[in-house]
């Protein structure tokens, strides 16, 4: 097995990834580090450890997967990210599931920050997530997965044209599960991984994903009613959120001016305040459960997150889709 582990400006947690890589139980292995033109003390670092080192100029982490990929000798290519720590059996347990047919085997998330807060609440939300999941699935991220070899190269990797860590891991699912391929789930393959502990660079990740998420439903439209991960909800929410925001300067401005128009206006609003409640009032109970925390906590970080990927979706909807057609 190669493990190929991409990296930009991973100083604070790169070494404690490539040591848990190195750690594995199982034996046969290689470890690569592409290291994604970072300015900080990632090069050094890696250089440290016995790994085969790779530089390219920052292209992002598809292509920094791909350049791995090509200097590789295993025939499975296993993925993590240098902000994850995989547990010592991780390669074992993923390497055990590949059956006949199954191209394609992932884990699951273990927290390795859950003194923060907001990484604890997310972390809940992804584990209720995953036990939902059967053992075949149509999605696998790239933080905890591994390929044959042979199927990877058969659909050309990962696409480079998502140059940006978002959605080039589902658009590379989609593409083995549309040709024929099983996605397995091993639940006790497990990765820890450093949740964001604060709010705002989250939020701006959020929009990232917005962004590219616009990319990926122009190249795959079929599946932008959601995949095993994410469903409609998802979709829906982002753009209820925007459109429920609108409430309050409608209500202060029909209670200065009032009229018909205003108040047909903030009864559909009232209806978007609703219908955004009844999509994530249940998740926000489960995961305070889940993490220990007030579900009410959630449902504020829920709906700026929410807020930020509409404003990603909508210059993505525009680069991607109305902007650009036919260029995804």
């Amino acid at each position: 097995m190669s493990v190929i582990i991409p990296a930009y400006n991973a100083e604070t947690t790169l070494a404690e990834c490539i040591e848990a890589c190195l750690a594995q139980t199982y034996p046969d292995t290689e470890v690569i580090v592409v290291d994604d033109g970072s300015t900080d003390a990632t090069s050094r670092i890696a250089r440290g450890f016995p790994v085969h080192y790779v530089r390219q100029d920052n292209r992002g982490p598809a292509a920094a997967r791909n350049r791995g990929a090509v200097v590789a000798k295993g025939a499975v290519l296993a993925f993590t990210d240098a902000d994850c720590v995989p547990e010592p059996d991780w390669l074992e347990r993923l390497l055990g599931r590949f059956k006949e047919g199954v191209v394609a085997v992932g884990g699951t998330y273990g927290i390795a920050n859950p003194e923060a807060p907001l990484a604890k609440m997310i972390h809940a939300e992804i584990a209720l997530r995953h036990d939902r999941f059967e053992a075949d699935i149509d999605f696998l991220g790239s933080f905890n997965v591994a390929y044959r070899r042979e199927a990877f190269d058969a659909v050309g990797g990962f696409d480079e044209r998502f140059s940006r860590a978002s959605a080039e891991d589902n658009d590379l699912a989609y593409r083995l599960h549309d040709a024929g391929g099983r996605l397995v789930l091993v639940k006790d393959a497990v990765v820890r991984h450093y949740h964001p502990a604060r709010m705002g660079p989250y939020l701006l990740t959020q929009m990232r994903h917005g962004y590219w998420r616009m990319k990926l439903y122009a190249k795959h439209p079929g599946r932008a009613r959601g995949d095993t991960y994410a469903g409609p909800g998802d979709l829906i929410a982002p753009p209820l959120s925007l459109v429920a925001s609108a409430l309050g300067p409608i209500l202060v401005a029909w209670a200065v001016w009032g009229g018909t128009a205003l108040s047909w206006a903030c009864g559909c609003l009232a209806l978007a305040v609703l219908a955004y409640l009844w999509v994530r009032v249940p998740l926000a109970y489960r995961v305070g459960r889940a993490s220990g925390s007030r579900a009410v906590r959630f449902l504020e970080m829920a709906y700026l997150r929410d807020v930020a990927r509409a404003a990603g979706m909508l210059a993505g909807l525009w680069a991607f889709g109305l902007g650009q057609r036919g260029q995804a």
